[in-house]
């Protein structure tokens, strides 16, 4: 009995050994199946959805990113396409502010390479290379605030391009500068489609603005080409302007009389709506020349020649608006001498005798002259003097070579015939009454000549 106790145990103790190996072996068996089961379902969510020819499931590679930026030197970044990306890159409102040293580079393989879907404040740097094209959205523009500069330098091979993504003038805002960094620069530029709110393709908007235009395009824009209306200080010259096109606007440019000298004859402004500088009044201060243009200037207000040598060259003209005149102060010298082949014109707007006012001379330099010459329209209809040029008292003008053409009363206004240092040969009257008047509007005989 006791035999068989013994033996029972053993057996027993056997099988609960074997028991517990038996479910050692299960539970590892159940871990090895739990690693397998997470493995294939991490691998399924990255993997394609078919087989390729081999069997093996193929992993997707990671979603990229249409752009990336990239560092440029000096602290510059730029927007960078996926190779082989043909897509334009938008440039979202806050990009600029984010990215204060911008360069935009040319993506050859991309008409666009980069739309603007709002008006573009920008208080740092911007760099534009040669073949860029930008596509602005309806009512988009870029706006350069004072602490600004900006580079956009393209080539004749690879202009650099702004445009609206839809070809209707005033599509976009257009550009705005008030910068007055020395750096600015434009050159082989073309400005298209714009001058919507802004009413001009490029708008300088104060007198310390700097910028250097170079053979630059301003083309469809609702109204100007160009807007720039404040007055400059003598001898500055901080907007520069040379083989630059203006043509398909309604007006090539908007300016006041002293920003004369962004007109030196290499711009062309025909072929717009209305062909004519629309020139504000203003004074002007040192020298200047009112060059010859291939379209007239429009003088929309008075103007005064304060100081400095004043020059018109041949061949210039210039339409006057209602009742204004041209006053040529004591310390300025006025040389307005054109040529038998290309005389300088005056007119008024409208072919109405007296329509503006008058040229005043007050000026005794000896440089005065004024020759080959033809002033149409002038002339005082309420007021006494009423010469179509004033010459006041003891001051000096040659004036030869001379048309008063459909003038209200007179050619020649003298204060002072007596005291005047007035020279005078070939003066001309068509459809104008008389020559000469004393200050009261009395008509009188040829001054002696000094």
């Amino acid at each position: 009995m006791k035999t068989l106790k013994k033996n029972l145990k053993a057996l027993a103790l056997f099988l609960f050994i074997v028991m517990v190996f038996a479910s050692c072996r299960d539970g590892k068996e159940g871990e090895a199946i739990d690693d397998d089961s997470d493995s294939n379902t991490e691998q399924l969510k990255n993997a394609s959805a078919t087989d390729d020819d081999s069997g093996e499931i193929k992993s997707k590679p990671p979603q990229e990113s249409n752009t990336s930026i990239v560092e440029e030197d000096n602290d510059a970044t730029s927007p960078d396409a996926m190779e082989g990306n043909t897509a334009a890159i938008t440039l979202d409102c806050d990009y600029f502010s984010k990215h204060p040293n911008t360069v935009l580079k040319d993506n050859p393989e991309a008409p666009v390479d980069y739309i603007i879907p709002c008006v573009a404040r920008i208080d740092g740097k911007l760099t534009i290379e040669p073949g860029v094209v930008i596509a602005f959205k309806q009512g988009a523009g870029i706006d350069f605030y004072a602490k600004s500069s900006f580079k956009m330098n393209g080539t004749a091979e690879k202009p650099i391009v702004l445009t609206g993504k839809e070809k209707i003038k005033g599509f976009w805002w257009g550009v705005r500068t008030e910068s007055n960094s020395i750096t600015n620069a434009m050159s082989y530029v073309t400005i298209d489609y714009a001058g919507g709110g802004l009413k001009a393709a490029l708008k300088i908007n104060n007198e310390k603005s700097s910028v250097k235009l170079e053979h630059c395009t301003f083309s469809n824009s609702k109204e100007y080409g160009m807007i720039t209306k404040r007055g400059v200080d003598k001898d500055v010259h901080n907007i520069v302007m040379n083989n630059c096109n203006f043509t398909k606007n309604k007006i090539p440019v908007h300016t006041d009389a002293s920003r004369l000298r962004l007109f030196n004859g290499s711009n062309k402004f025909s072929g717009n709506e209305k062909d004519y500088i629309h020139l504000e009044g203003g004074t002007m201060r040192g020298d200047a020349t009112w060059a010859k243009l291939d379209v007239p200037y429009f003088l929309q207000n008075n103007f005064t020649i304060k100081e400095g040598v004043f020059t018109v060259a041949p061949g210039a003209e210039i339409i006057m608006s209602s009742q204004k005149w041209i006053h040529v102060s004591e310390e300025a010298s006025l040389l307005m001498i054109g040529t038998p082949e290309a005389p300088i014109k005056f007119r008024g707007e409208r072919d109405i005798a007296g329509f503006w006012q008058q040229i005043n001379v007050k000026s005794s330099s000896p440089l005065n002259e004024m020759g080959h010459v033809i002033i149409e329209n002038a002339g005082r209809t309420t007021k006494k003097p009423n010469g179509a040029v004033f010459f006041e008292r003891s001051r000096f003008l040659n004036i030869h070579d001379v048309i008063f053409r459909n003038c209200f009363e007179y050619g020649i206004t003298v204060q002072d015939a007596a005291q005047s240092n007035l020279k005078y040969a070939n003066l001309s009257l068509d459809n104008t009454p008389k020559l000469f008047s004393d200050w009261s509007g009395k008509e009188i005989v040829a001054p002696e000549k000094p």
